[in-house]
């Protein structure tokens, strides 16, 4: 039960780490775009590419790191 819970703490600390890092790197964008054959338009982010780089990179860095300290 340790091991699970040290596991979830340091991958909630590598993630909020490796967010801050990636957003420098990928800028976070929010635009505008209409939508072909209609007046409305809608909005294009790419927060969930910002999230899924950054959770895969804290899950590695995680899993490294508790392998090599067990």
């Amino acid at each position: 039960m340790e091991a699970v819970a040290s596991f979830l703490l340091i991958l909630g600390i590598y993630f909020l780490g490796t967010v801050a890092i990636i957003q420098q790197v990928i800028h976070p964008k929010r635009e505008m775009v209409p939508i072909h054959g209609t007046k409305s338009k809608t909005v294009v982010t790419n927060y969930a590419k910002i999230l899924a780089l950054s959770f895969l990179l804290a899950l590695a860095t995680t899993t490294l790191a508790y392998l090599l300290f067990i």
